[in-house]
């Protein structure tokens, strides 16, 4: 019930933000903070009724939920369709010792289910026995309600990153992005600092602000060299509070994974509910070996999928991985396709088009810094182009792209919902188009290729596509 109150008077604050920004902007007398005394009573006998009015159990085919205060609900959530059991730890819930589990399902109405205080051990038998109905409903325990959850896979190690490692992550996220967020935080808590700089550069000589003007020029390499410490640190502590003590293994049916320093979270992500996989570097990360993997799977109500992060995988981490999820990638490539030229020059056309008014100047100096950018971008989007592939094995897509921040993505044929060939009348005419492949995670496509292969490659997909469907005719004896 403390959990319960923590959470909903969170939701309360993020809900009612504005209004208490008014306030404290406001003149507030003193008796408009017995509101807050009263607000936390209500929030807290909110609690109480909406614990007492929660139940679930396990049935034989679903997990059944029943809850509600004034309008009662009753959830039934089919094995079939959970995609993730996860457990998760926040701070009051570490305070407590307890933790909570969260079922994120792929049903048409987005139902998804979390328990917010449990015991662990319950948390850990509920996830196991959850796991194995998930996938095989038939080899899981006879009786659900008995409590004796079915033994776990043997379970290999993955990724486990210590406190160097952390480091390394950290410093290899989008330091720019950080900064600009960092920057807002500090800001956030100087608020009316730029009143009272405003006030005091007032109060100062004409001449003392001119020399002052004069001399901002110089805070341009400080400010610089602030900003590149600021986003360092921001992206040290998100890499902190999201991967600490990071803990990964894998084994025959799943991932498991480990992390969070505030929240802690554990993630079962199974191999049969993956449904695409994206490997993300740049090049500092491959200076140090790794890339960053991202899995998702099916949600309900288009929201993209639920993204488990895993960083600092190896080589032989991506092998194992994608030997367990796409063991037909072993066995070669079947066909492999580029996107038409035109990309190329569509490439350079749009990263040449800011540097245009510097080439048609008349300075000398204007002309030549703008030949120089052209043959940078010339360089840059040459790199870009090669860099496009897509591979086509028996039962997976691999698409790659990017030569500075490289991706690598890779979805199962056999669990897409559709494949697509789109192109504009432009396009049609020039035999080109684009093949996007749809999967309950989201959309993946591969730009500009030459209509006949893009075709033949659509035909392959769909073709793989009905024959792992389970409705799907079988061939006879």
């Amino acid at each position: 019930m403390l959990v319960l109150a923590v959470k909903f008077t969170w939701k309360v604050i993020q809900s009612a933000w504005p209004a208490l920004v008014g306030l404290s902007l406001a003149d507030a007398q003193w008796y408009h903070l017995l509101g807050i005394p009263v607000i936390l009573g209500l929030i807290g006998a909110f609690a109480v009724v909406y614990y007492l009015r929660f139940h679930f159990h396990v049935a034989s085919d679903a997990l059944i939920v029943e809850r509600g205060l004034f309008q009662r609900e009753r959830l039934q959530i089919p094995f079939e369709r959970i995609q993730a059991v996860q457990l998760f730890q926040g701070p009051v819930q570490q305070l407590v010792g307890l933790t909570g589990l969260r079922v994120d399902t792929a049903g048409s109405s987005g139902s998804e289910l979390e328990l917010v205080a449990i015991r662990k051990q319950d948390a850990e038998g509920l996830q196991l026995l959850l796991r194995s109905q998930m996938a095989s409903p038939e080899s899981a325990t006879a009786d659900p309600l008995s409590g004796e959850a079915p033994t776990a896979a043997e379970m290999a190690p993955m990724v486990e990153l210590s406190f160097a490692d952390l480091m390394k992550v950290g410093l290899t996220q989008n330091h720019i992005k950080n900064a600009f967020i960092g920057f807002a935080v500090v800001m956030s808590l100087f608020q009316g600092f730029e009143d009272r700089l405003s006030l005091w550069l007032a109060g100062l000589p004409p001449l003392v602000l001119t020399v002052l003007g004069m001399a901002t020029v110089l805070l341009i390499v400080p400010g610089l060299i602030m900003m590149a410490v600021v986003g360092v640190v921001t992206s040290l502590i998100g890499a902190a509070l999201n991967f600490w003590k990071l803990k990964s293994a894998i084994g025959a049916e799943g991932v498991q994974l480990e992390m969070g320093l505030l929240r802690r979270n554990v993630f079962e992500v199974p191999f049969d509910k993956v449904h695409l996989t994206e490997w993300k570097s740049n090049w500092l990360r491959r200076k140090f070996g790794y890339e960053t993997l991202r899995i998702r799977q099916a949600q309900a109500a288009g929201a993209g999928g639920l993204r488990v992060f895993i960083p600092a995988m190896e080589p032989r981490h991506r092998a194992a991985m994608e030997a367990a999820v796409y063991p037909d990638i072993a066995q070669g490539v079947l066909a492999e396709a580029r996107p038409a030229g035109r990309l190329r020059w569509l490439l350079f056309a749009g990263a040449i088009l800011p540097a245009l008014a510097v080439l048609i100047s008349p300075s000398i100096s204007h002309a030549i810094l703008g030949l120089c950018w052209g043959a940078f971008v010339f360089w840059t989007t040459g790199r870009r182009f090669a860099a496009y592939r897509m591979a086509v094995h028996s039962n997976a897509i691999v698409l790659e792209s990017g030569w500075f921040w490289r991706s690598r993505t890779v979805l199962k044929m056999g669990q897409l919902q559709g494949v697509e060939w789109r192109r504009n009348a432009l396009l049609e005419r020039r035999g080109i188009g684009h093949l996007v492949f749809h999967t309950a995670a989201g959309a993946r496509s591969f730009g500009y290729m030459h209509k006949e292969q893009g075709l033949r490659i659509l035909d392959f997909a769909i073709n793989q596509l009905h024959s792992a469907s389970p409705s799907a005719p079988q061939p006879a004896a």
